[in-house]
């Protein structure tokens, strides 16, 4: 969601070497787009782009990343959490993504970029700090419910079990 083509763009002009990973999703037409952008970029270039349409691997994928950039959706603001990712807000949709991004940004899990010609340059400026991606990532994991729905499940069948007649 989003502008994802612009977002790319920009992050192509980071200092820090990075693989960057835009997840497209089922549509083929913005794959086929940031594949095209991929392939212009000269295989020395610091920053490489791995792009990947549906997957049914996100967990694999977030594993593996160190932040994520994009929009805080409940599920996405959820299992970056659990991963201890820090987060990088760009342009969160009027209502509950953007009081996602107050949640994020009042307990230092995330930093704001609602302007994409500086989103390389504040992904280098929190690069240059790893102290404070590591406080992003401890924050993220102090945050994290990975058991909520168990404990949802749990609580309702609690609250079942005494409502039944003995």
């Amino acid at each position: 969601m989003g502008p994802v083509e612009g977002m790319l763009r920009s992050l192509l002009e980071l200092r820090h070497p990075a693989q960057v990973i835009p997840i497209c999703g089922r549509s083929e037409t913005l794959k086929d787009r940031l594949d095209r952008l991929a392939a212009g970029v000269p295989a020395d270039h610091p920053v490489q782009i791995k792009v990947v349409g549906f997957t049914r691997e996100m967990d694999e994928f977030m594993t593996v990343s160190h932040l994520l950039v994009g929009k805080p959706g409940g599920l996405t603001m959820s299992e970056a959490l659990v991963k201890g990712l820090g987060f990088v807000v760009v342009n969160p949709i009027p209502g509950q993504e953007e009081r996602n991004t107050d949640h994020l940004l009042e307990e230092c899990v995330a930093i704001p970029c609602n302007n994409l010609p500086v989103l390389a340059w504040k992904i280098d400026r929190l690069l240059d700090d790893p102290g404070r991606v590591a406080e992003m990532r401890a924050n993220a994991l102090r945050l994290a419910k990975p058991d909520a729905a168990r404990t949802i499940v749990n609580t309702l069948a609690s609250l079942r079990q005494a409502r039944r007649p003995t």
